[in-house]
């Protein structure tokens, strides 16, 4: 016949043993007792991110035939909710654990929820974080605009005015954008520049006539009071001309 009293007395002064400042008695018939549990140390942590429980055991007549009776007696930094997760994991250990001491068992599986809790609160900031200063370097490396922000309705309304502004553009040039007339349009809207190049025609032809009559005559001048300067000639020899070229 098992003696339970004596398995829980063996099985509590173990765990004074191994949890000297965790551990509280609050009675011994039935065992009731406190055990404070913390994760693992890890360095660089917030306040916030150090979470902790303490847990209420009390054991049965028959236990560990039997669950023991375990409570969240108070916790550091975690929601009931988590408190709630916890004790479901709990129950799975114990579960597993009938027909033998198992505290020791439930505490390590509490300590294990207190290091993923934790880890995956640092991760958390971690992340947070990152992702800060991923959009403050975005937003450094991104050109700031300022304008009106585009939307639906903006685009539309603008595309309408600039619809109507290029309309007007376009009407403007059809009546004053008229072509550069050709010379047939000018004599045809002028007749005076027709004129101007007969009087142009006919001054040409006396021109010729008075050169002809003055070459006739032999006196190879067409004006006889154009003077000549001698001067220019005086100085010929120093050109280096050749000696045969005949200069009258």
């Amino acid at each position: 016949m098992t003696d339970y009293a004596e398995e829980q007395a063996n099985e509590i002064e173990a765990l004074q043993s191994i949890y000297p400042n965790e551990f509280e008695e609050l009675s011994q018939s039935p065992w009731r007792f406190l055990i404070a549990v913390q994760p693992e140390l890890v360095d660089d942590l917030e306040e916030d991110e150090k979470c902790s429980v303490t847990l209420k055991f009390a054991l049965g007549a028959s236990y560990p035939d039997e669950v023991p009776v375990y409570t969240v007696h108070s916790s550091e930094y975690l929601e009931d909710e988590e408190c709630d997760d916890m004790i479901r994991q709990l129950e799975e250990e114990a579960e597993a654990n009938i027909g033998m001491v198992m505290v020791f068992t439930l505490v390590s599986a509490a300590q294990e929820f207190l290091n993923a809790h934790q880890d995956a609160a640092k991760k958390r900031r971690l992340d947070a974080i990152k992702a800060r200063e991923e959009e403050e370097r975005r937003k450094a490396e991104t050109p700031v605009f300022f304008g009106t922000p585009v939307t639906k309705e903006a685009f539309y309304e603008w595309k309408a005015k600039f619809q109507a502004e290029k309309a007007a553009t376009r009407t403007v040039k059809q009546e004053t954008g008229k072509k550069k007339p050709s010379g047939k349009e000018l004599f045809e809207c002028n007749s005076s520049l027709a004129q101007s190049d007969i009087q142009l025609l006919e001054y040409d032809e006396d021109l010729t006539e008075d050169t002809s009559e003055a070459a006739a005559s032999g006196s190879g001048d067409v004006d006889a009071d154009v003077d000549v300067d001698e001067s220019l000639f005086e100085d010929l020899d120093d050109l280096g001309l050749d000696a045969d070229l005949d200069i009258t």
